[in-house]
């Protein structure tokens, strides 16, 4: 009877110091000293892993060595500790070879796009009412970034960059047109660079759209599957609780505002790289600008 007692109580020992293991969380770091694009992801994981800390246990959150976004996807890949949870819009691939959580952060607010021109393409630009027309100006992104393809599928000529303070650089050159931005990233990008590009501008008549729902990504692995579940618990807390709101709000509230999402012209793409998977159906998860 005592060596049994003893033997339960080793048991919910070794399973409650297993469920309370720390728990390591590697993010990508930002790719160059301007690079702000993830501060609201960040502290909407961090939430999600405060509030879920009771339940998982404790962990850390520290950042990776700088790594472009096709590094990231192969280190990730890899199942490496050199990274471990990534944010990138989903796709078919992606869900095939890692682990998503199926929420999208932003709210999908990064699928509006808003272009930064250079200056002198204002008056050109402000002609253009419908896709055929916008589809003729040449445009560039980052190497490896994900929404090449979609803009590619709706017949844009898009060139790249291998390195993003070089985009900035290239527009105040002249050397393409467009440089779709999201919401999200515009206004903040523009305040970086705008006193060493002065010519660079946020274009004030056009909203470009394409679904480009984000996630949390982990390893596709035990390890990984368990960091998944824990963020997704918390972010359906945050979202009861109002909490993931809140800091929706915060960040971006005055910049929809300032954006003056409502009163431009909409263009609309389709994404060809969805999986079935997305979570179309759930209209809370998703940020509309005429709501």
């Amino acid at each position: 009877m005592v060596m049994r007692r003893f033997l339960v109580f080793l048991s919910v020992l070794l399973v409650s110091s297993t469920s309370m293991a720390l728990m390591r969380f590697v993010y990508h770091a930002p790719e160059s000293e301007h690079d702000l694009r993830y501060q609201y992801h960040w502290e909407i994981l961090k939430t999600a892993l405060d509030l879920t800390s009771r339940k998982f246990g404790p962990y850390t959150l520290t950042p990776s060595v700088v790594l472009t976004e096709d590094q990231q996807l192969a280190e990730m890949k890899r199942g490496g500790a050199g990274l471990n949870v990534m944010i990138r819009e989903t796709n078919k691939k992606y869900e095939e070879d890692l682990t998503p959580v199926r929420i999208p952060i932003d709210k999908n607010l990064i699928g509006y796009r808003i272009l930064l021109i250079n200056k002198k393409d204002q008056p050109l630009i402000s002609k253009i009412k419908d896709l055929d027309g916008l589809r003729k100006l040449p445009m560039e992104q980052g190497a490896g970034w994900g929404d090449i393809t979609i803009l590619e599928h709706s017949g844009f000529k898009v060139g790249t960059e291998i390195r993003y303070d070089d985009l900035f650089k290239s527009l105040s050159q002249g050397k393409f047109r467009i440089f779709p931005r999201g919401v999200v990233e515009v206004l903040q990008e523009y305040r970086q660079f705008k006193n060493r590009y002065p010519n660079l501008a946020i274009e004030n008549s056009l909203l470009l759209y394409y679904p480009l729902p984000t996630y949390f990504w982990f390893h596709e692995s035990a390890d990984g599957r368990l960091m998944a579940r824990r963020v997704e618990e918390g972010l359906r807390l945050m979202i009861k609780s109002g909490a993931y709101q809140k800091i929706f709000d915060k960040h971006y509230a005055k910049v929809i505002r300032e954006l003056n999402l409502k009163d431009r012209t909409l263009i609309s793409i389709p994404n060809p790289n969805l999986p079935a998977s997305v979570p179309f159906d759930r209209k809370e998860l998703w940020y509309n600008p005429l709501d």
